[in-house]
């Protein structure tokens, strides 16, 4: 199937929800040609026919395609929504059992064994060090970045600008808190990046990321006080700097 037709995102998409290379292109075949048999599938990818009918049976089985008996038996694609939708409920099937297997076993031998957890955290001084932690976070965003700066100490935000464009160019929800004052100081893309509010007070700053890690920013930016943050990928700690975050946002002025 021709990049033409489907952008190469599109096939990687497919990839990364499991589908082999040939499943891949078995059904954007049938997206493209509509009803096939399994030899026509064969002439219009490269699909081996001594492989095509395994593909094409384990893509019926998913819930990608159906199929009709005859002789010879013909393929049609299911819609991609539908096709989704029945990938979605197989995974979190499939999750859920895995789920309760590991933790029936696992969990016992856990508390029997009196684990304890040892949260990750670091203290992390001066600004080009703290820029360096939130330059490797942003390279990481996926879904979700928070950001809160009460002030924009120029040490801090300059090296964090290269960073912060390329996710214009990504579908990244980007959230950024600051206040009236740090408002004025601010490079313009940042509001065709994110969706900016301001609030008149704030107690330090910092980002989370993805929900997953987030680095606390401490200190006022005054020259003689050395800037400090704190950084943790724990779940709990995360979790508790996003409630906050959202706490503030919610209180805050749009711009």
């Amino acid at each position: 199937m021709s990049s033409a037709v489907v952008s190469e995102r599109v096939v990687r998409a497919l990839r990364d929800l499991g589908l082999t290379e040939y499943e891949v292109q078995a059904y954007l075949a049938l997206v493209q040609y509509g009803r096939l048999s399994a030899g026509e599938v064969t002439k219009r990818t490269s699909i081996p026919y001594s492989r095509v009918y395994t593909v094409l049976d384990r893509l019926e089985r998913r819930g990608w395609v159906e199929v009709e008996g005859g002789r010879p038996k013909v393929y049609y694609p299911r819609p991609p929504s539908e096709a989704l939708r029945a990938e979605r409920m197989r995974q979190e099937n499939l999750l859920r059992s895995l789920e309760e297997l590991i933790v029936s076993e696992l969990q016992p031998l856990y508390e029997r064994r009196e684990i304890r957890e040892r949260p990750e955290i670091w203290i992390i001084r001066g600004e080009e060090n703290i820029s360096a932690k939130a330059r490797e976070m942003l390279k990481k965003v996926r879904r979700e970045l928070m950001v809160a700066l009460p002030l924009v100490p120029k040490g801090l935000l300059e090296p964090l600008l290269p960073s912060l464009r390329p996710l214009m160019d990504r579908r990244v929800s980007v959230l950024f808190l600051t206040t009236p004052e740090a408002l004025k100081i601010l490079p313009p893309f940042i509001f065709n990046l994110a969706e900016t509010r301001v609030r008149e007070e704030m107690f330090g700053g910092g980002m989370v990321v993805d929900g997953e890690e987030a680095i606390l920013f401490l200190g006022k930016g005054d020259p003689a006080e050395r800037v400090m943050a704190i950084w943790s990928g724990h779940v709990g700690l995360t979790r508790i700097a996003q409630i906050y975050f959202q706490h503030l946002w919610e209180t805050a002025d749009p711009v």
